[in-house]
């Protein structure tokens, strides 16, 4: 018994060292997430109309997404698909808004949507997902910040707000959909505020008092 349970024990070690070892790979995440087939996009008529303008990313190390450390040394690091966060963040933020019955698209910056009630701009100043791996487990955490401004198009009026995100989780066997699921719930908990504290007036975005 004694035998069968060291050999055990040296086989998971031999699996957490395969499994662990940090080849200086680039693990790409889905932000948004992909969506099954069967979901529906379709938005709600009565929302208002809005033009995202594509987030400038100003954080100090737009090269990646994150960073995930190997239990036995090494490192390999997270990207997105296309390597652009600021455009996975728009790209979520409008994905967002549009599950919540507004009518929103991505634009380039200063170009104008015909028709559009409200323009949002922003600066990406931090979006990241990291991971370090441990006997026995994975820790992950995941921080956002974006700052926006939301242009009502009927009386020229703004609405400006920091959209704070924080999230962490641990994981026994860590995959790739760990820190999809996780950087996406932290966005969306992020985006609730703009729905939290505002509020529609007419075709005109208020801030609740």
């Amino acid at each position: 018994m004694k035998r069968r349970t060291m050999l055990f024990v040296c086989g998971m070690s031999l699996l957490t060292l395969v499994g662990c070892a940090g080849k200086g790979e680039v693990v790409m995440v889905n932000i948004p997430a992909e969506q099954p087939a069967a979901v529906s996009t379709s938005v709600t008529p009565q929302g208002l109309r809005v033009a995202v303008e594509t987030f400038e990313d100003s954080r100090q190390t737009k090269a990646r997404l994150g960073t995930r450390s190997h239990l036995w040394g090494g490192e390999s690091h997270f990207d997105v698909p296309g390597g652009s966060s600021s455009d996975a963040a728009t790209q979520a933020l409008v994905r967002y808004l549009n599950r919540h019955g507004w009518q929103a698209r991505v634009v380039k910056p200063g170009t104008a949507l015909s028709g559009a009630d409200l323009t949002i701009s922003g600066h990406l100043q931090a979006l990241s997902v990291d991971a370090k791996s441990r006997v026995g487990s994975t820790k992950l955490t995941t921080t956002s910040k974006i700052t926006i401004r939301a242009l009502n198009g009927a009386d020229g009026s703004a609405v400006r707000m920091t959209l704070n995100g924080a999230g962490s989780d641990s994981v026994f066997w860590f995959e790739p959909k760990d820190a999809e699921q996780l950087i996406n719930t932290m966005l969306d908990d992020s985006f609730a505020r703009l729905f939290q504290s505002t509020k529609v007036e007419g075709t005109v975005l208020r801030l609740r008092d």
